[in-house]
């Protein structure tokens, strides 16, 4: 059985292949009956898909998060982007537990990872940290990425929507970290180890706000307290035990966790008061959104010039020019 990766589905096509279960949830539709609400991913990519009531009565077995499943579906389209319409699932650890023959699953084409050689990631990341941070704040990053790095190589960026993923967070964290890099060329007269220190911890606390790389999940202390309480835990229990020399450099730098989602609308308990924790606020936020147009575009399947509405983004993405195949350029009819 040839895997078909999502980002060559076509709206109008069958499937019948495996996929990663991410996400499943519980759902009424508007008469009152149940369904269930899926995400299934492989490494191109993430689909929705629905298990509708009467497809649902012939597979009442529960499903969780990080199972590997077998699908036969329709590709559609709803609001514009693609959906699979799941006619029967069967978890693949069953079929192997009956010694049913699985032909073409093949686990390591279903996990969805970052493009990005992990290693060379974070040997760059490394090496910024080693040679762009002077004492104090120099041992404490090294001393947290030393101590995290296992946890690093896997842990996703965000549930859903953006570096969802294997190595998620090690992609975003280096890409951030090299904006600063380059942001402080432009501006020589702040504090090069705050923004550097700050761009590589400011997403700390994802580590343990998240578990289950395949299938990303809160933790209990991550849905109790958010990652962005979590990371400045760590920070401080840290530095205490490495009896951090500078207090306020280390508040400083604390305040930049603390308020680098940018706003308490948005998850920080106080908004960025520096300009170092601005900077930080700024570029975690541009290279968070990068990502998300990028996947939108990529998965996006309406017609025409733009993309469907990203309820994030708050806005349709414009695709760019367009092939011959996708109808003429408007200026050109003129």
């Amino acid at each position: 059985m040839e895997h078909r990766f999502i980002a060559d589905l076509q709206e109008g096509s069958q499937v019948a292949q495996y996929f990663l279960l991410r996400r499943v949830e519980n759902r009424t539709d508007k008469t009152g009956k149940p369904y269930l609400a899926l995400e299934l991913g492989d490494k191109t990519g993430i689909i929705e898909a629905r298990l509708w009531s009467e497809a649902l009565a012939r597979h009442p077995g529960a499903f969780t998060a990080g199972e590997f499943v077998g699908i036969r579906a329709s590709v559609e389209s709803y609001q514009g982007k693609r959906q699979l319409n799941v006619r029967k699932i069967v978890k693949v650890a069953e079929l192997q537990a009956q010694g049913k023959e699985v032909p073409g699953f093949d686990p390591e084409i279903l996990i969805l990872a970052t493009p990005h050689d992990r290693q060379e990631l974070w040997r760059d990341l490394w090496e910024l940290a080693d040679a762009n941070l002077r004492p104090p704040l120099k041992g404490l990053v090294l001393r947290l990425l030393e101590k995290y790095q296992v946890e690093f190589f896997d842990a996703p960026a965000a549930r859903s929507y953006h570096h969802p993923y294997l190595g998620g967070l090690l992609e975003h964290t280096c890409f951030v970290a090299r904006h600063a890099l380059a942001s402080l060329a432009v501006y020589p007269d702040l504090n090069p180890d705050l923004v550097v220190a700050g761009a590589i911890l400011h997403d700390l606390g994802k580590l343990k706000e998240l578990a289950n790389p395949y299938a990303p999940e809160r933790t209990v202390s991550g849905e109790l307290l958010g990652h962005i309480v979590l990371g400045w835990k760590m920070v401080r229990e840290e530095a205490r035990a490495l009896d951090f020399p500078d207090p306020d450099l280390l508040l400083q730098l604390e305040h930049i966790i603390l308020s680098h989602h940018g706003s308490l609308e948005f998850g920080s308990p106080v908004p960025p008061k520096t300009r170092e924790a601005l900077l930080v606020y700024c570029l975690d936020d541009l290279d968070a959104k990068l990502k998300m147009m990028a996947h939108h575009l990529e998965s996006d399947a309406s017609e025409g010039y733009f993309t469907s509405y990203h309820k994030v983004l708050q806005r349709g993405l414009y695709k760019g020019d367009r092939s011959p195949d996708n109808g003429p350029d408007p200026e050109t009819e003129k």
